[in-house]
């Protein structure tokens, strides 16, 4: 069954990953900039790229600043037909009683809510939305009246599937597109990021994101997280950092990752 969450998602870290801290990338200042332009103009903004690298999160933080009383959420999955779009519209913006069958019927209801307040709809996962629920957000944001802010966060086949609706695509006002952290950004980002990678040297760095991380902020909290655990339990002496200690925790995220030292019963 396909579903359509409404609810806005919480600033929390992956893995609820103790320890962590939110850090500006160049990326995630940049979708700052985007949306303060596409919510003061209501415009249409797409912001579209690999899965882990944070597109979610900044565009949540920033909008929890720059619009926190008027953001909706919109997570779409795969397939998920219009008119589980327009339930999930009519479900946040707090109408009274049931959604209408017919989507016709829906759309004065939602022109009617919207034109009493500007809104920001985020459409997360974005790349789930049907053709029929791209057009109709696209003559949603086209009634002058109601014009809300539109941002579609999405994998990276959503920018392929607003370029097959041209009306939309040619609406849109700006794409930001997601890219793996820099080598450059590792070491600037990463021991700010968490305290574990403080004093861990540069060219250790690099071959932790080279080997498994690939600049990829979700991969990182994979790796920080369990090398956390594994050095609350075993509580090895400083310093604790080795490649083969590495490797070891590696093995469990991907099994073609051997330690130099074969498989043990612990971490370290």
């Amino acid at each position: 069954m396909t579903t359509i969450d409404t609810t806005r998602p919480a600033v929390s870290h992956y893995l609820g990953l103790s320890g962590a801290h939110l850090v500006p990338t160049t990326a995630s200042l940049l979708t700052q900039r985007h949306l303060a332009v596409a919510v003061e103009a209501r415009a249409m903004l797409c912001i579209h790229g690999d899965v882990g690298l944070g597109k979610t999160l900044a565009v949540n933080i920033t909008l929890r600043d720059l619009a926190p009383h008027t953001t909706l959420w919109l997570e779409c999955r795969k397939g998920a037909p219009l008119t589980t779009l327009c339930n999930a519209l009519f479900r946040v913006l707090g109408l009274p009683g049931e959604p209408p069958d017919k989507v016709d019927d829906c759309t004065p209801l939602f022109e009617e809510a919207l034109a009493d307040q500007h809104r920001v709809l985020v459409c997360d996962e974005a790349q789930g939305l049907s053709k029929q629920s791209l057009d109709y957000l696209r003559t949603l944001w086209d009634n002058e009246t109601v014009r809300p802010t539109i941002v579609f966060v999405g994998g990276e086949n959503c920018l392929q599937r607003i370029r097959s609706r041209p009306a939309l695509f040619s609406r849109i006002l700006l794409f930001q597109q997601y890219q793996p952290l820099t080598p450059d950004e590792v070491l600037a980002r990463l021991p700010k990021y968490h305290a574990l990678w403080e004093n861990v040297p540069a060219p250790d760095l690099l071959w932790v994101n080279d080997l498994v991380c690939h600049g990829n902020f979700r991969n990182w909290a994979k790796v920080t997280f369990h090398l956390q655990h594994a050095l609350e339990h075993d509580k090895p002496a400083p310093p604790w950092f080795s490649r083969d200690t590495v490797r070891m925790i590696l093995s469990y995220l991907d099994t073609s990752v051997r330690s130099q030292s074969g498989t043990a019963p612990g971490y370290l």
